[in-house]
């Protein structure tokens, strides 16, 4: 009776295991040893925006100048590859792309942009080389023969589809994006600028009584007006929160955000900025070194601006009227994702 009890004992563990075993390994989980998996990040984001932040933005942008460089290697979109621990990258990814009409109104525009011109942009495969890395991102590059096009007076717009590879899959969801080609944020087709972009912007602002201040990071537009530089933030723009153009900063003894003045910059032609308006008494910081105030263009891809001023300002503080200078230091990198309206 005992051998027989301790049988069914056994039986029963051996069964509850099996089962507890195959319960938790749903649909294979537990034994799926992943995939590669490729997306366009751009896409990635603004599918993510629409459901999250809600700004409307459902297109990418390239920029380019077209008094120089009449043949350039241009950035339109970037795709990131994502790899499990257990499956990698077996030799080079090849990914075939395909460049077509923009089919829908966008966003913003007066109706659907004007198709490419043939031979405008050479579309060639995206090879990414064997890496072992969990995530992989890579810009991608097109040659663009600017003879071809007018944006002055027209505007272009191009879809790229990532439509198969050697390896993996492609994420449906993320596999295709709409560019915009020297699409401005602010006006239509007059962005043929080296400077007009989405940039990755950071703001110091310091103040020898600590009244005001700031350290921010942010995504700020930089407006190219000719021989006038100013900034506009979009996203103090679409959320109500006061025009985007302002400098902008914390007072620690009320705890409020301040917008200060606008400020714009003069600039030379050959990127130096050489004078600063917005609050009385501005100027250009004395203690700047030798790249600061200047506007470097690296490649299409790679732009950057250091701004260093000073200003003066007078506050009431415990009763006494406070008059001091405020240093503002402003970078900005040019944005991976230029992505705006």
């Amino acid at each position: 009776m005992k051998i027989l009890k301790y049988s069914l004992l056994l039986l029963s563990a051996a069964v509850f295991t099996s089962c507890l075993k195959s319960r938790n390994d749903i649909g294979g989980i537990l034994t799926d040893k992943g995939t590669v998996l490729s997306s366009i990040v751009e896409r990635a984001y603004i599918n993510a925006n629409a459901q999250n932040i809600g700004l409307g933005v459902d297109h990418g942008n390239a920029n380019f100048n077209f008094s120089t460089r009449p043949n350039e290697l241009v950035k339109f979109f970037t795709v990131k590859v994502t790899q499990s621990r257990e499956t990698k990258m077996t030799g080079p990814m090849v990914i075939k792309v395909t460049a077509s009409p923009v089919t829908n109104s966008l966003y913003n525009l007066q109706g659907v942009p004007s198709a490419v011109p043939a031979g405008a942009i050479n579309v060639t495969d995206i090879t990414i080389p064997q890496s072992s890395a969990d995530v992989i991102t890579v810009p991608v590059f097109f040659t663009v023969n600017k003879t071809l096009l007018n944006p002055a007076t027209t505007d272009y717009g191009v879809n790229f589809k990532l439509t198969s590879t050697n390896q993996g899959v492609i994420a449906q969801l993320d596999s295709d994006i709409d560019v915009l080609l020297n699409y401005s944020d602010l006006a239509l087709n007059n962005n043929l600028s080296d400077i007009e972009a989405n940039y990755n912007y950071t703001c110091v602002v310091t103040d020898p009584v600590n009244q005001f201040g700031i350290t921010n990071v942010k995504p700020m537009y930089l407006r190219d007006g000719g021989t006038l530089l100013g900034y506009f933030d979009a996203y103090v723009y679409a959320f109500g929160a006061g025009f985007g153009n302002f400098l902008y900063v914390n007072n620690f003894f009320t705890g409020a955000r301040t917008a200060l003045f606008a400020p714009t910059f003069n600039i030379s032609s050959t990127g130096k900025i050489t004078g600063v308006a917005g609050i009385a008494g501005i100027a250009l910081d004395p203690a700047a070194g030798v790249n600061d105030n200047q506007f470097v263009y690296t490649s299409n891809d790679v732009r950057s601006l250091t701004l260093r001023y000073i200003f003066p300002i007078t506050t009431n503080i415990n009763g006494v009227s406070t008059p001091r200078t405020l240093t503002v230091r402003e970078t900005f990198s040019y944005n991976p994702l230029q992505i705006y309206e």
